[in-house]
């Protein structure tokens, strides 16, 4: 009996557990041609550069996510940031196409704390290419590499 639970935490919990924690970026898009998937295969990146955070995400095909100028002051746990305190890209160099987030966009970014010292960002939101839409869900974590701190 033990060990049957043993193997059902082992081959159906665990794996639930492990999806659950990976980075992960989302892109639907409604009444034009679904987005390719975005695949990645390294962690994502997590810089200060002036006070400024920024995160980017690069995907194996093709694709570039980027949540820039986030104020280090605004970096509380369990913190949602509104659309106004941070700028997202998302470039997709196949198409040759960028989409940014800008008045039209209603989006939050989430900033959780991570017991190891790392940050989570779950941010869900609009961003755009002209007219056209892309909904993004997204779950960024890392630490930040460096802090750099440069005046002009």
């Amino acid at each position: 009996m033990i060990l049957k639970h043993k193997l059902l935490f082992v081959f159906g919990f665990l794996p639930i557990l492990l999806f659950a924690q990976r980075e992960q970026v989302n892109l639907k898009v409604r009444n034009a041609a679904p987005m390719r998937k975005f695949e990645y295969h390294q962690m994502s990146s997590f810089d200060v550069v002036n006070g400024k955070m920024n995160v980017a995400l690069a995907s194996s095909n093709g694709y570039l996510f980027e949540i820039i100028g986030i104020s280090t002051k605004s970096l509380k746990c369990s913190t949602i940031l509104k659309q106004n305190q941070f700028k997202v890209v998302l470039i997709d160099n196949r198409l040759n196409k960028t989409y940014v987030s800008n008045q039209k966009s209603k989006g939050t970014l989430r900033v959780n704390c991570m017991p190891d010292g790392k940050y989570e960002l779950i941010f869900v939101g609009d961003i755009f290419n002209d007219n056209q839409k892309v909904t993004v869900t997204s779950n960024l974590v890392g630490a930040i590499a460096h802090s750099s701190n440069i005046k002009n």
